[in-house]
């Protein structure tokens, strides 16, 4: 490995690394995307198994984001 490497000259390393970073960041972008569709899809199935109903699930989903109704009644009593 460290033959291969000493072939290359400093500005040609750089512009290697820069290449090969350039293209994982995507490819990790899109895998971890994938893996938390995944884990949110196992979560649905996980409560449709204990019997929680369709509100139940949304009210868990949305829990802690800006579309939760609780959480716009909190802010809104905040700001009053």
């Amino acid at each position: 490995m460290t033959e291969l490497l000493s072939h290359f000259k400093p500005g040609e390393f750089i512009g290697l690394v820069a290449v090969a970073g350039g293209l994982l960041i995507p490819i990790f972008a899109v895998l971890g995307g994938a893996w938390t569709r995944a884990r949110m899809i196992a979560l649905k199935r996980e409560m449709i198994e204990r019997g929680m109903s369709a509100d139940e699930i949304h009210t868990v989903l949305t829990a802690g984001t800006k579309s939760c109704p609780a959480n716009r009644r909190e802010r809104h009593s905040e700001r009053v």
